[in-house]
This record gives structure tokens, sequence and C-alpha cells, in this order.
């Protein structure tokens, strides 16, 4: 039984802005991505997970997992409400390189246009 739910952002027009991601990702890293979440969803503690990193950007957190040497970072952070996991920006690292490079930005943007009712959450199911 899952612990943990996660939110997908929307814009304010009301695209899934990462579902939009995801569908765009190659089947394997759907995969790798589903199997992840799953992963999160049922641990109690995310603290020592290789899944999960807490960044040093007010609150910024990121999911990780890796397919064929790209490592694949979406963002958020946690809430609303507890054991709630809401993802602002789905973004991919290699080489040291973040695609999109302003990734982190996009999911503090993003998060404020949630708090400031512009763009909204919709709930991941796993």
């Amino acid at each position: 039984m899952a612990l943990w739910r996660f939110m997908d952002y929307c814009s304010p027009a009301g695209t899934n802005l990462v579902e939009a991601w995801y569908c765009r990702l190659p089947e394997s890293v759907q995969a790798e991505f589903d199997v992840t979440l799953k992963i999160l969803s049922i641990a109690d503690d995310w603290r020592d997970l290789k899944e999960f990193k807490h960044l040093r950007q007010k609150g910024l957190c990121e999911i990780r997992f890796k397919v064929a040497n790209v490592q694949y970072r979406p963002a958020g952070f946690f809430g609303p409400g507890p054991r709630c996991f809401s993802i602002y920006v789905g973004c991919k690292k290699k080489g040291g390189k973040y695609d999109p490079p302003n990734a982190f930005e996009l999911a503090l943007k993003n998060k404020s246009r949630v708090e400031q009712k512009e763009g909204f959450l919709i709930e991941r199911y796993v």
C-alpha cells in the first residue's frame, strides 16, 4: 500500500507539464520513472534512498534515476499536505548539465504560480 502521493504541476492553461515531459521520454525511461515512484511511494523515510535528494535551493528536491548513462531529475517540493510530493518540472542531467538548463528556476517559478492560484496540481497515480 502506498504511503505517499505524487502531484504534477499544471500550467495556468491547464496543461500537465510533467505528464507532457513524461510522454516525450522513451518507454524505457518512462518505465524506470514509474518504478522509482513506486519505490518512493512505499518508503517510510526517503533520506537514505538513492532515488531522492534534497537540494540547497529553498526546499527543492529531486527524484533521481538513470537510464543509458543519462540521469533524470524531476524536481519538486514536499506538500501540499503530509506524505505528498509535488513535481514541478521534469529534467535530465548529462555531463553535469541540466536539460532544461534553468530547471530549478522553473520549479521555483511553477511553485510560486500554484501559490498564487495561477497554476495548479493534479494527482499522478502510481
